[in-house]
């Protein structure tokens, strides 16, 4: 602890009778050497003038630590959006039985700890991936406020055919980057990795900084008041799209959308689209959009509803899943209106209007397939595929094609679609999800006044069945039944707890779903509890922060 008043020690007869106790006890005192140390440096004035022999180089010894605390106080940042951030823990005390000053400064003295892990170069991830030379996918969620980790990338990349430990050792050292990385930053081996004896080699610092910190608080069977709905909507602009750029059709939508110019497609895209319902049906017809969206109207058969859309890579932590109300024809009149389909069908395609794609769902949930024109009240933004879009209930977002102009009821024989991400050993990495929103790592938090943590819970097709906290690491978890779930639709959860002592907190989730699936990873997030919140000269503005990986090393931004 930093800037720590040192007071009288204690008499020579309290140190008499401490010296006979330890002669009997020996190292048991060292689970009461803070206690201790209190008496000795901090203690009052003992009666008569006899002084504590020592005293002076005693007092001294906590002095140096004191400063040496101060020295390498853990970094706070605030982010533009007024949080603030110590990645960090502060230590409060010293846990060593060798006992000679209020904290080492473990962590950050000797563990370099403000210097490890992604976010000691990339103080905000999102921006960093936002502007990166070749253009990435949207994965940063505004509206969510979720924040990008090594994890999610390591999710898509390493899964998908790339093998993301072979990408990212080669981007740090390359002939481009190699000076910024071991020079500019001074990169070594440790600053992403941690070495130990455990027989498990060289792994990640941020998959296991919270086991190898100190100052974490762990409480256990960790209560909290829980609450979960599957009521919350978001607007169109809030709902997310990764913005993928493949097909014809995608190179328009990205420069018309907000990262390229933000405009809006003409009107008479909408007015003079075409659209064919085709294969085996008995009556194949091709209609104008608007003529096909006012004979819906005046059947009645247009839907209005509140739905969810969640990405098959969506991993842990991530910003791929989102809800809106959405406003649909059902696919199933469009194919009635088509005369309905042969008794051979099984599938049906949806085309996509440059040709690029063909996905397809089975015959079995024609009954969740809309033709969606509007979101939340509005024709669809460019982003997200006007003028009409496929939406397919209990499916992932790959069956959610933009900008289509058919479908083609089908025989093919398609394959069961198993909806989110399995990897190479054939796990699911991604059902259940449960992801903590609006908390970075490290945020600070007020001590001993409640707190409130957000998120979401989704596994695709298979409701949910619990949401489950733990804060020791997961020894020990706290399950919330979450009662009957429409898989339709996310669940958003929030969990308020209460800090009791000062000091770090690590929340870890995960969930289960109706058929007993557990999560294959827990998301998990660090907060800081303080009795007061930092001073102005303590904090560095996010916007002053250089990452060495943006363009012409500007800083940060903090795109949250």
């Amino acid at each position: 602890m930093r800037n720590m008043r040192l007071k009288a020690a204690l008499g020579m007869a309290g140190v008499l009778a401490m010296t006979a106790a330890c002669c009997v006890v020996g190292p048991a005192l060292a689970a009461d050497s803070a206690s201790t140390a209190d008496e000795i440096v901090r203690g009052g004035e003992p009666d008569g003038d006899v002084q504590y022999p020592g005293k002076e180089y005693i007092v001294e010894n906590y002095d140096k630590w004191d400063k040496i605390a101060e020295e390498y106080a853990p970094e706070i940042i605030r982010y533009s959006n007024g949080q603030l951030v110590q990645r960090t823990p502060t230590e409060y005390e010293c846990p060593h039985w060798m006992q000679q000053s209020w904290t080492i400064s473990y962590n950050t003295y000797y563990l370099d700890a403000d210097n490890r892990g992604c976010n000691s170069c990339h103080a905000d991830m999102n921006a960093m991936i936002e502007n990166m030379e070749y253009k990435h996918a949207t994965i940063d969620n505004k509206a969510l406020e979720t924040y990008s980790d090594v994890n999610q990338c390591i999710s898509c990349h390493r899964d998908n055919g790339d093998d993301f430990g072979r990408l990212i050792h080669a981007i740090h050292y390359n002939e481009r980057s190699g000076n910024k990385f071991a020079e500019g930053s001074n990169g070594t081996c440790q600053s992403c990795h941690d070495a130990t004896a455990d027989g498990n080699g060289m792994q990640l610092w941020d998959n296991v900084k919270h086991e190898a910190l100190q100052g974490i608080n762990k409480v256990e069977n960790v209560q909290g008041e829980f609450a979960s709905t599957q009521d919350k909507v978001q607007t169109q602009d809030e709902l997310y799209s990764y913005d993928f750029v493949h097909g014809y059709y995608d190179h328009m939508r990205y420069a018309c959308g907000p990262n390229g110019l933000d405009i809006d497609l003409p009107q008479s895209m909408f007015d003079e689209w075409e659209f064919t319902v085709d294969g085996n049906v008995n009556a194949p017809y091709t209609k104008k959009l608007p003529e096909l969206v006012a004979e819906a109207e005046a059947a009645g058969v247009v839907v209005t509803k509140p739905s969810k859309m969640v990405c098959e890579l969506n991993p842990i932590g991530g910003g791929g899943i989102g809800q809106a109300e959405i406003t649909g024809i059902p696919v199933s009149w469009l194919i009635e209106k088509a005369g309905g389909y042969t008794e051979d069908t099984n599938s049906v395609r949806v085309i996509r209007a440059d040709g690029s794609s063909r996905s397809g769902f089975d015959l079995s949930v024609l009954d969740k397939g809309y033709l969606v024109y509007k979101i939340d009240g509005e024709y669809l933004s460019a982003r997200h595929g006007f003028p009409v879009m496929h939406w397919q209930e209990t499916y992932d977002a790959q069956i959610f094609s933009k900008q289509i102009n058919g479908y083609h009821v089908s025989s093919d024989v398609m394959d069961e679609r198993v909806c989110g991400q399995v990897n190479q050993e054939d796990a699911h990495v991604n059902r259940p999800n449960v992801t903590v929103c609006g908390v970075p790592e490290g945020l600070i938090i007020q001590n001993g006044k409640p707190f409130t943590f957000n998120g979401y819970a989704d596994a695709f097709d298979h409701p949910m069945k619990t949401v489950e906290f733990s804060m020791d690491g997961g020894e020990t978890w706290t399950s919330f039944d979450v009662g009957d779930v429409d898989p339709a639709k996310w669940l958003w959860w929030s969990f308020t707890f209460t800090p009791e002592k000062e000091g770090a907190y690590v929340l870890s989730v995960r969930g289960t779903d109706i058929d007993g699936e557990v999560s294959y990873r827990n998301h998990e997030v660090l907060v800081n509890a303080k009795d007061e919140m930092p001073s102005e000269d303590e904090i560095t503005e996010i916007g002053k922060i250089v990452d060495p990986a943006m363009a012409n090393g500007d800083a940060s931004g903090d795109q949250q």
